[in-house]
């Protein structure tokens, strides 16, 4: 149990500390979420953990959808 929150910080301190000093925009979240989620279903795939590389795909195409309606969203601006 001592281990689990060292990796997830449960007082609002740690989790204060955690969070960048200036919120990152959806565009910025997504992006990355895009580019992690390819990064991560890479690497399922080759494990052949076929499941979760489909449900990391479904998070890649998701994460770009966003991206897209963010982008019109600014423009239409």
């Amino acid at each position: 149990m001592s281990s689990a929150k060292k990796i997830l910080p449960y007082d609002n301190t740690e989790r204060q500390a955690a969070l960048p000093e200036q919120p990152l925009s959806p565009f910025e979240v997504a992006t990355f979420i895009e580019g992690m989620a390819a990064e991560l279903r890479v690497m399922a795939r080759s494990a052949k953990l076929d499941t979760l590389s489909y449900f990391l795909e479904m998070a890649r195409i998701e994460a770009s959808a966003q991206i897209e309606i963010i982008a019109e969203r600014k423009l239409a601006t």
